[in-house]
């Protein structure tokens, strides 16, 4: 049985189920949004980073890590496209 000592902060008398709950569905909402997947081929572009093509090795989030001529660039999933 859960034993609630008097004067001790509310914050630790709650079971932590929650809290989880919460991170594991906003780590969802954040990953599950993106539609694309490593391996596939994609153009990006970016005012700072230019217009590249290349092939998406990194998904970090709303992140997207495209490798063209040796090197890795990374880019919003929004300013990515398929080629046509």
């Amino acid at each position: 049985m859960l034993e609630i000592q008097a004067g001790a902060p509310a914050q630790n008398t709650h079971s932590g189920r929650l809290p989880g709950i919460l991170a594991q569905t906003l780590h969802r909402a954040r990953t599950a949004s993106v539609p694309y997947r490593v391996g596939d081929v994609l153009v990006g572009d970016d005012p700072f980073n230019g217009r590249r093509e290349g092939t998406v090795v990194v998904k970090n989030g709303r992140s997207i890590g495209i490798r063209s001529s040796d090197r890795v660039y990374f880019y919003d999933y929004r300013q990515l496209r398929r080629p046509d």
